[in-house]
């Protein structure tokens, strides 16, 4: 299994740089997990902050596991059994806090399931009178580095 990991502190990104990349991946090309269930919308809530989920999708041949919540043990054992009911998957897009029990947890038990593994470390926006232009600028380019990355060996997409 190859792994994609945005990885960062609380509130830096992670979950809406892992929505931005399923929609980029599904937008136009599926509607439906492997189950047959809708996929969510991917868009941000009415608050403009984006909700955690969790699929499995084939895409281009391909089983993916995007999982953006790894707040904690609970919901990191849900990616857990999911990779252990999918075995098959080739790519899983999740996240990893940065330092702590979280990120001592995702090594000592996700990490191990990886053939490949790659982190995107994100960091805080402290930018007080311009931080939407800031957020905004953040969102556009890690967009674009983690489509080169995902459209690049080993992800192939």
């Amino acid at each position: 299994m190859k792994f994609l990991v945005i990885s960062g502190a609380p509130s830096t990104g992670k979950t809406t740089a892992i929505n931005k990349i399923a929609e980029w991946l599904t937008s136009g090309v599926i509607a439906t997990d492997i189950d047959g269930n809708p996929l969510p919308s991917f868009l941000p809530a009415p608050t403009g902050k984006y909700l955690d989920f969790s699929i499995v999708i084939i895409l281009k041949g391909k089983k993916i596991i995007i999982h953006s919540p790894t707040d904690d043990q609970y919901r990191m054992d849900e990616l857990i059994e999911k990779l252990e009911l999918h075995p098959d998957t080739e790519i899983v897009i999740t996240s990893c806090r940065d330092i702590y029990w979280e990120r001592a947890y995702f090594t000592n038990n996700i990490r191990p399931l990886s053939t490949f593994f790659l982190e995107s470390p994100l960091g805080k926006i402290t930018r007080r009178n311009d931080f939407n232009l800031a957020d905004d600028w953040c969102k556009d380019s890690l967009l674009t580095l983690h489509q080169h990355i995902l459209k690049s060996n080993p992800y192939n997409f």
